[in-house]
């Protein structure tokens, strides 16, 4: 596993932020009567401002991702307070979020610089993945989320944990241990249920 110092923003075996906003939007295999469309700049403004409430914090957060590059920061800016007056949202551009996003309650969402999420995770309101202690970015200790993880309202990933592919973080769980793929976690500090 790449650390954060360590990830290549070209691999092209990682969508782009816009491949994976269709992705969202879309989902993983269109029908077959609609052929698979890319998202392009003005489809992702169209989804901002026509499609409303139901893409739209996904959106400014792939729109930031894309923006984040030399000469377009003040795009990536712009996205990233829009997404911070609208819903109250932290994200660190840093943070690899894999295609599938889900946010059914986007209020309040905290990213750290180094988290890492897989692909068609749901995160629901106040969920927090960030660093346990000052100068966890340097030392790479952020949460690693697999695939198709739930985390429910309030949840806190902190530090290096892993979640496993499949697991779910129950509501105001505060996860400061990995978690197997395919478990529950709950509680202060979180535990796995049998």
């Amino acid at each position: 596993m790449a650390t954060c110092k360590q990830v290549d923003r070209n691999n092209p075996k990682d969508p782009t932020p816009l491949e994976a906003l269709a992705f969202d939007v879309h989902g993983p295999e269109p029908s077959r009567a609609e052929p698979s469309r890319p998202i392009t700049i003005l489809r992702a403004l169209w989804l901002l401002h026509a499609r409303g409430g139901r893409y739209r914090a996904v959106t400014l957060i792939r729109l930031s991702q894309h923006f984040d590059r030399p000469g377009r920061r003040r795009l990536r800016d712009w996205a990233r307070r829009q997404l911070s007056r609208d819903y109250g949202c932290f994200l660190q551009v840093g943070a690899q979020i894999g295609p599938g996003l889900k946010l059914p309650h986007p209020q309040g969402i905290v990213i750290g610089a180094g988290a890492r999420v897989g692909r068609n995770c749901v995160l629901y309101q106040q969920v927090t993945l960030g660093g346990a202690r000052r100068g966890d970015f340097a030392a790479d200790r952020y949460p690693v989320i697999g695939d198709d993880v739930v985390v429910f309202a309030g949840a806190k990933l902190l530090g290096a944990v892993r979640v496993g592919d499949g697991a779910c973080i129950g509501a105001n769980a505060v996860v400061i241990r990995d978690v197997p793929a395919g478990r529950t976690a709950v509680g202060v500090p979180a535990r796995l249920l049998p």
